[in-house]
């Protein structure tokens, strides 16, 4: 139970958080009246705070299932109040023209109106009684609150200031006579400074008020158009529900014309079905005995199998036997095998490092050979031109001689 588990949180809390924010703070010692009549004060804003937050704690309440009965009993039974009252004011928003019901109808919104204030009095009783409860409530819900709200809850707390600071001031009134002068004029600036500030939030107040009426007028006229919009939805239903049921109409006659004709097929196949029936179960009966003809000689055909079965398993066992036996010399043949593989393939790569040592050693040869063939070739073409230029010169000096001697 909340009421229960709140116990971390004081109920020095109570004290802070009403005055907290307040500029005006008592510096002396109250009386045991002063101190009755603010804690009547502050029984008051607290009871304030947890009105204006009990449509967030309900919600809270709806949407987690919170394991305090109690106050779930109660904020249930505040809540189906409400509901029965909005339900009400939307009933006689309706226009009703007879006197009677609308008697009847205002006679029950003053009743349930007295009963959702005893609801919200045994919450704000409870709330009492468990002061720690609210706290940790309020730790856990975002309480969201108005700003008129914000402003009442803070122009309740500026009087209770005042009032506490009124009543550290009655200690101060017992002045001697010959200061009682100067002491009147200082309490009349006071009061004149406090009347300014008195006027001032009644002025805030009644703007607030203001506000709130022509809120619950507008909520008041949304209601009504609402009402007439859901009037007029419900005679197009309505018409529409009209037209609906003579098209349903018509769709039931034609379809009893459907089923009765349906009906007359289906007689007519229950005899073909009969008839085939029969002539299935004459075919079932013969199909039977040739699967029990089938089955004689499937076991005949299968014990057949089964003892050359047992003779070809005799025969794989002695097999097998026989694979063991063989499995060890197997195994050394192996690996003598694999001994000459790899000699084989060592020879293989042998061989053939020699075959490319003779390529590489033939084309070397081949390439010396050319070579050489070439350089003959080029000194005997050589020798050749050298001879032939000797000739010609020889020549040209023997004809050069005759023409001279001529």
């Amino acid at each position: 139970m909340l009421a229960e588990e709140a116990t971390t949180t004081t109920t020095a809390t109570t004290t802070t958080t009403t005055t907290e924010g307040s500029p005006l703070k008592p510096t002396r010692k109250l009386s045991s009246e002063a101190q009755c009549i603010s804690r009547v004060l502050k029984n008051c804003i607290s009871q304030v705070e947890i009105t204006i937050a009990l449509g967030n704690i309900i919600q809270f309440y709806t949407v987690s299932g919170v394991e305090d009965e109690d106050l779930s009993n109660l904020l249930q039974a505040h809540q189906v109040l409400v509901e029965r009252l909005l339900m009400l004011e939307c009933q006689k928003l309706d226009g009703l023209k007879d006197n009677q019901t609308e008697e009847v109808k205002t006679r029950e919104i003053v009743q349930v109106r007295e009963k959702i204030k005893n609801s919200v009095r045994d919450v704000l009783r409870f709330f009492r009684v468990h002061p720690n409860v609210f706290w940790s409530l309020r730790e856990e819900i975002n309480m969201e609150v108005d700003k008129n709200e914000r402003i009442l809850i803070r122009m309740l707390q500026m009087f209770h200031c005042y009032v506490e600071k009124r009543l550290c001031a009655e200690n101060q009134l017992r002045v001697p006579q010959r200061q009682q002068p100067l002491f009147l004029d200082k309490t009349m600036e006071l009061l004149s400074l406090e009347e300014e500030d008195s006027a001032l939030i009644l002025k805030n107040l009644d703007q607030m008020i203001l506000q709130k009426d022509c809120e619950i007028k507008n909520l008041e006229r949304y209601f009504k158009e609402q009402h007439m919009q859901a009037e007029h939805e419900l005679a197009l239903q309505e018409e529409q529900e009209k037209l609906h049921l003579t098209i349903l109409s018509a769709e039931k006659r034609d379809l009893t014309e459907k089923t009765d004709q349906l009906n007359q097929e289906l007689l007519t196949l229950m005899s073909e079905n009969r008839k085939a029936e029969r002539i299935l179960q004459e075919e079932n009966d013969g199909l039977r005995r040739e699967t029990e003809n089938i089955l004689q000689t499937f076991d005949k055909d299968m014990h057949e199998i089964q003892t050359k079965l047992e003779l070809m398993e005799e025969n794989y066992e002695k097999e097998l036997e026989e694979v063991r036996k063989l499995q060890e010399p197997y195994s050394i043949l192996e690996e003598k095998y694999n001994e000459i593989q790899e000699k084989r393939r060592l020879v293989e790569e042998k061989r053939q490092e020699e075959l490319r040592k003779l390529r590489q050693k033939t084309k070397a040869s081949i390439v010396i050979q050319s070579y050489w063939r070439g350089h003959i070739v080029r000194k005997s073409l050589k020798g050749k031109t050298k001879k032939g230029k000797k000739g010609k010169k020889g020549k040209g000096k023997g004809k050069g001689k005759g023409k001279k001697g001529k």
